[in-house]
């Protein structure tokens, strides 16, 4: 199971964050340096993501989906469900 970001892929999400991009700060939300933070025992809701990124509440969601996407092209996914609450909370999967 890959459970750490290759040194290439590292260095993707360093080379966005340095051209602007907000999508990196979202994906750092579930790391531990190079390591994945897995399963929804590490969810976070939005407004979690969007405090831990520094991204502010209005384009928090953007940025997830640009996240989502990269994740995708890198065998990662960014999952989300709706609670009750209708608040979002998303995760980090492999597979």
């Amino acid at each position: 199971m890959i459970d750490y970001l290759s040194p290439r892929e590292q260095d993707d999400l360093d080379g966005a964050a340095r051209a602007g991009a907000a999508w990196p700060r979202v994906v750092r939300c579930f790391l531990d340096g190079a390591r994945l933070l897995l399963g929804w025992d590490h969810a976070h809701s939005e407004d979690a993501i969007a405090r831990l990124a520094g991204i502010d509440r209005a384009g928090v969601r953007a940025a997830i989906d640009e996240a989502v996407r990269w994740c995708v092209t890198h065998r990662l996914h960014l999952l989300g469900w709706q609670e009750p609450d209708e608040a979002w909370l998303y995760f980090m999967a492999v597979g």
